[in-house]
């Protein structure tokens, strides 16, 4: 019996080999290190590696697979990617805090099932987790609130 290929299914997996395939050539010059003290190509390489093999087991499995008979729908793709580039484009602006409530806001109003209070809670419990990670743990030079 010949496998027959869910096409939606292996274009998916094949976009998610091609990202972490483009990670592999991005790190391609960075020092990797060792485990202990990891050059900068360190992580890329393994998220790279990581993305490549699951695209791959991913690809493989979804062999006989009936298409899915539910249609992509448009305001959810536009709403979380619409999110992600204004949190990018505003982080340097407005700072931290005000941007990733933006895109928490945005990326929450897409579940059904979500209110304006789980959605100002999680965007706190994000900005503050993020503030005591990022800025204050890591020393990343974000300001909280505009530049």
């Amino acid at each position: 019996m010949k496998a027959k290929w869910n096409r939606a299914e292996l274009a998916a997996a094949f976009a998610f080999m091609a990202t972490g395939f483009g990670a592999l050539w991005i790190a391609r010059d960075y020092p990797v290190g060792s485990v202990t003290r990891m050059g900068p190509g360190f992580v890329p390489i393994t998220l790279g590696v990581l993305l490549v093999a699951c695209a791959a087991i991913a690809a493989i499995q979804n062999r006989n697979t009936p298409p899915s008979a539910t249609r992509p729908r448009l305001k959810p793709f536009v709403l979380i990617m619409g999110g992600i580039l204004a949190w990018a484009l505003l982080i340097d602006r407005v700072g931290f805090v005000p941007s990733t409530v933006i895109l928490v806001l945005a990326c929450a109003s897409v579940e059904i099932s979500s209110t304006w209070r789980s959605s100002l809670l999680l965007a706190a419990g994000l900005c503050v987790a993020g503030y005591a990670i990022f800025i204050r743990g890591l020393g990343i030079p974000l300001s909280p609130f505009g530049g």
